[in-house]
């Protein structure tokens, strides 16, 4: 700790020798932007002199301390937040079958943490990164015992899975704060399973992006969430699912007046969001922001069925920016231009609250909860919706037509995938207007313009409602 931080507040080229920057430049003008753990390795080599390779103990074997170097990425009013996931150790689908969490090669190589945090700067030599702070991380110390019990669950989640021949179905979707994160270069890399003769992608495990942020503001930085929990008076240590679960299983079944009933509450049918509120106070939440959720990267959508049991609406994801898109590739986990799609239907866990209109009535019945995330096997059709959207950017054929309404404001129809592409996603506006645009790398056929409207991918309703099983309700 005390070589580690004579190493804030400057770079490595501050802390080398001259005679070596040249040779190291030259290996980093090969890696160009391909490979994340470059650094890692370059300050293992020369700001501490060890050469540890890729090995099952930790990197410094006689501490039993585990190096880790991991950006940060300046945000509004110059905060300090983590810029993404902390990748530990591949997964040995082979051995890791036959461990237990106590015993884990996981645990072993990686329960004392020496995180090394440096800002990252678009375009800057990895030899300029500045180190902020470092900090020494005892996993199963340093951290409360609810997240150390759901890490633990989340690690025997991925086991339970590999362990039934599914390893590769794995998504880092599947946990909520350690991971299965991919590790290849392209989806053509794959390694065989012990459980199953269908090829995996290789695999790490990790702490989401969110949760590291999580520890950097409140653990590293000492700074206060403007959050609320849901773990208040629990009788025992449980996982986030359970005690979601528990707090909706009295009112599955129940109309939202006999709900607020029950809880001795009361809100006007004309609040804004009235369905979001009903589920706060089933949840004894007073913020729209729920630490649990935040650390998990869980999106809490709130749902109504039509009285008839009919989903209407899709699931956006975020605006992309048309010249980002056609640079990206569908997945390059050592790169910064792998497909943020991707990423998102590869990180994203949802819960679901869903209520029903009552035919006849203003008020609706509590449904159904459920936690989901976007399952592997459909990841080929998202992969060909986001593939047609690029190709017809980059031709310019984006408007297809246009027509006046009766109204006299000019309507649109697009080439983009619509929602009876593939059944599974499609592309569509996501902008406050017609007059929300974003640039275009290419100019339009139709239109004549190097900007259009704001667009994002969506998950098809009648898609999602397949998926959580509302057809049958």
């Amino acid at each position: 700790m005390e070589k580690a931080e004579t190493i804030r507040q400057k770079s490595l080229r501050e802390m080398i020798s001259r005679g070596v920057i040249e040779n190291i430049e030259t290996r980093i003008g090969e890696y160009k932007l391909r490979n994340k753990g470059f650094l890692g390795k370059l300050t293992e080599e020369y700001f501490f002199g060890i050469n540890p390779g890729n090995i099952s103990e930790p990197d410094f074997t006689v501490a039993g301390v585990e190096l880790k170097t991991t950006p940060l990425k300046k945000h509004a009013k110059n905060t300090l937040a983590s810029k993404e996931r902390l990748v530990f150790s591949m997964i040995n689908y082979d051995t890791v079958v036959g461990e237990t969490w106590k015993s884990s090669s996981f645990l072993k190589k990686n329960k004392t943490l020496l995180l090394m945090f440096y800002l990252w700067i678009e375009n800057q030599s990895i030899l300029d990164y500045k180190f902020e702070f470092v900090h020494l991380l005892d996993l199963l110390a340093d951290i409360s015992s609810e997240d150390i019990f759901q890490i633990q669950k989340d690690w025997e989640y991925i086991i339970e899975k590999i362990k039934r021949g599914e390893a590769h179905l794995l998504s880092e979707g599947d946990t909520y704060y350690l991971g299965a994160c991919t590790k290849a270069a392209n989806s053509s890399k794959v390694r065989e399973q012990p459980m199953s003769r269908t090829l995996a992608k290789p695999r790490a495990f990790s702490l989401k992006q969110q949760y590291i942020n999580y520890l950097i503001q409140t653990k590293f930085l000492g700074k206060k969430y403007d959050t609320d929990s849901i773990f208040k008076k629990q009788r025992r240590i449980e996982t986030i699912e359970d005690v979601i679960k528990e707090k909706f299983a009295p009112f599955i079944g129940k109309t939202n007046q006999e709900i607020l009933s029950t809880l001795d509450s009361n809100i006007g049918k004309k609040s804004k969001n009235y369905n979001q509120l009903i589920v706060r106070r089933i949840l004894n939440v007073k913020s729209n922001r729920i630490i649990e959720l935040e650390k998990a990267n869980i999106t809490l959508k709130v749902i109504t069925l039509e009285s008839t049991g009919t989903l209407k609406e899709s699931i956006s994801f975020s605006a992309f920016k048309y010249k980002d898109l056609i640079n990206q590739v569908w997945q390059d986990d050592e790169s910064e231009t792998m497909a943020e799609f991707h990423l998102q239907l590869e990180t994203k866990k949802f819960l679901f609250v869903v209520f029903q209109k009552i035919k006849g009535s203003n008020d609706v019945v509590l449904r159904k909860t459920m936690f989901w995330n976007f399952p592997m096997e459909d990841l080929e059709k998202a992969k060909d919706v986001w593939e047609k959207t690029i190709d017809l950017i980059r031709e310019g054929k984006i408007v297809k037509e246009t027509k006046i309404q009766k109204n006299g404001k000019e309507k649109r129809k697009t080439y983009f995938p619509g929602s009876t592409y593939n059944g599974i996603a499609h592309v569509r506006p996501h902008g406050a207007d017609s007059e929300d645009v974003d640039e275009l790398p290419v100019r339009d056929q139709f239109t004549k313009k190097m900007s259009y409207t704001k667009h994002c991918f969506w998950l098809n309703a009648k898609y999602i409602q397949k998926a959580l099983g509302l057809d049958r309700i």
